[in-house]
């Protein structure tokens, strides 16, 4: 165990492959050694690799798309992947790499990491403070509109906003051309963006206000009494994050029972 923390000391690095005749049997972090090493108060110089070590990790080629990786640390709960080539390490991939090479959207990355925040979260390398910053703004941004959501729309829980929030904008993406629709996603928070962008191409005519409602009833476990006056709160806040044009381009492209949803008063809320 000793050889494994000096090579990580003397490389600076934050994990060694384990191999055994050329074969990857293991994997050891810099967290692996203060956990389950000094944090038993186990003996540095006589604790073997093999009782700390992560053993059969998960590898990869490197003809690997980024995509698979951030799919294997999201469902792995991992943060580095060995590269592996005919039976040898040529490589490791890690979280940092993907975050300095903005290797996804930020909400595939931030998926990562939230996932990773029960076991202590990724230490991240010093060189990505701007990118840390990038993240924490973007999901603050979202945070703060799905708090305004949860506000307009009277809804008891921020899950329940934010699922509100992604039924309408979808819905409202849908129903526009495919300029106005990049144009109308650009304006909402990024961490938004990928899944908004992935929708079909529009004009989808067959989303009306009765199917986003109806698709609210269903996803929110509301009455349909309280699905219009949700529709409608949720439509409010958008129109207020989104510039007035904007508001106007979208407008223009939908039915004239969403135009109104747009901008109307808030209705009383049932049995008012």
């Amino acid at each position: 165990m000793l050889e494994a923390a000096r090579a990580l000391e003397h490389n600076r690095i934050g994990a060694v492959v384990v191999q055994d005749r050329g074969r990857v049997v293991g994997i050891v972090t810099a967290r692996d050694l203060a956990l389950r090493a000094l944090g038993r108060g186990l003996d540095a110089t006589s604790t073997k690799i093999a009782d700390v070590m992560t053993p059969s990790p998960v590898t990869l080629p490197p003809s690997a798309q980024s995509s698979e990786a951030i799919r294997l640390m999201q469902d792995r709960n991992i943060r580095r992947i060995p590269l592996v080539e005919n039976e040898r390490v040529v490589g490791m991939v890690t979280l940092d790499d993907l975050l300095l090479d903005e290797a996804a959207p930020l909400e595939q990355l931030a998926a990562v990491v939230h996932s990773q925040i029960g076991e202590g979260g990724p230490i991240l390398s010093d060189r990505l403070p701007a990118r840390r910053r990038s993240l924490a703004r973007a999901e603050a941004t979202l945070e703060r509109l799905v708090k305004q959501v949860q506000d307009e729309a009277g809804l008891e829980h921020a899950d329940q906003a934010r699922t509100a929030l992604e039924i309408v904008a979808a819905s409202l993406v849908r129903r526009l051309t495919v300029d106005e629709a990049k144009d109308f996603i650009a304006q909402l928070p990024s961490l938004l963006h990928a899944s908004l962008r992935a929708l079909p191409p529009g004009p989808d005519r067959s989303v009306t206000r009765e199917t986003i409602e109806a698709e609210l009833v269903s996803n929110l476990g509301i009455d349909r009494a309280h699905a219009a006056p949700v529709l409608a709160g949720v439509a409010r806040t958008i129109a207020r994050s989104i510039s007035p044009g904007e508001v106007e381009q979208v407008r223009g492209q939908l039915p004239k029972d969403l135009q109104s949803v747009l901008t109307e008063p808030a209705p009383p809320p049932p049995g008012a």
